[in-house]
């Protein structure tokens, strides 16, 4: 009876003393949009490299309290970006499309930092709609991601390097100019991201929201020809949640339905070169107040060539007779 007594107690201390390991990961990593995150590019042909570096040592539980696994965790991801914009209007919006084609090293599958795997190929990112507005004191933006499950996945492996899931993701966003000379910046992008089941298994990753943006301010550097440099600089934010918690019978019961959450924020620099055509971003937001996930630092940095520019140019003013 004794021994009886014993287990049952060791279990429920173990199931408290786990409901981080419930969360599981979902598809969108924030932080890769900032003072721009509601501003569709001008029309063009555009590939860059994208690279996130998120190293942590620390997963908080359902208080906010510190959960000691020991060690430190370095996630890195380098993506290739194809994209491009057009000048074909619908609904009085600028068409646009991109892929994302990612490597990463040690992905986090849930709160847990046993995870072990080189730089490898991992779940895609489609963007097959992007629609951009732009009005005189505000740009608009929505487009619809997919998560495509492209990456290494087993259950239970620690050297996975894919999630195991397919993402449906909805984002709308907008940048509001705050002056008249449109150099004060605040920009916002909401998204909603839904998945399947996670693959060979009875695990279904809950609804996850994810809000990014930043306030920032524009600066232009007059250089040869008839495009300046132009450089913003400010503070970038982020937010992500669950809004329903994680689910299904490969989950213990006494860990299902909790919602984590994270926020981060830190400062952007980015600049764009005319006559390379490049633009270079930096961005780093040390994260803060998680609950049932891990907590670390985000640095992002950038580099996008604009292939082709497609931007219509007015024609030229006739001379007087």
């Amino acid at each position: 009876m004794f021994r009886s007594s014993t287990v049952v107690l060791l279990l429920a201390l173990l199931l408290l003393a786990l409901p981080a390991s419930a969360q599981y990961k979902g598809d969108d990593i924030p932080g890769f949009l900032g003072l721009q995150s509601g501003t569709q590019a001008p029309p063009g042909l555009y590939v860059g490299n994208l690279l996130w570096v998120y190293p942590t040592s620390t997963i908080k539980d359902a208080q906010g309290n510190k959960i000691n696994q020991g060690g430190n965790l370095t996630s890195t991801l380098d993506g290739i970006l194809l994209s491009g914009v057009t000048n074909w209007k619908f609904l009085g919006a600028n068409y646009g499309a991109q892929i994302v084609i990612p490597f990463i090293s040690n992905r986090l599958q849930f709160d847990s930092l046993n995870v072990h795997s080189s730089l490898a190929f991992t779940d895609m990112i489609v963007t097959p709609v992007q629609l951009g507005w732009h009005q005189k004191r505000a740009d608009f933006i929505a487009a619809y991601n997919m998560y495509l499950p492209t990456g290494k996945f087993s259950p239970g492996g620690s050297d996975n390097t894919g999630l195991g899931i397919f993402g449906n993701e909805f984002s709308v966003g907008s940048t509001l100019y705050l002056d008249d000379e449109r150099r004060w910046t605040l920009a916002g992008n909401f998204a909603l991201e839904f998945h399947t089941d996670k693959s060979g298994t009875d695990i279904q990753v809950g609804d996850m929201a994810t809000i990014q943006g930043g306030l920032g301010k524009t600066y232009y550097h007059k250089v040869e020809g008839p495009i300046p440099m132009i450089m913003n600089a400010g503070v970038d934010y982020y937010a992500q949640f669950k809004i329903t918690g994680d689910s299904g019978s490969d989950i213990p019961p006494a860990l299902r339905g909790y919602q984590d959450r994270v926020f981060g924020i830190g400062p952007e620099f980015n600049i764009f070169f005319p006559k390379p055509r490049l633009t270079l971003v930096a961005r780093y937001e040390p994260e803060f107040a998680a609950r049932v996930r891990s907590q670390g630092q985000t640095a992002v940095f950038s580099i996008v060539w604009v292939a082709k520019s497609l931007v219509k140019m007015p024609p030229p003013t006739p001379a007087n007779p």
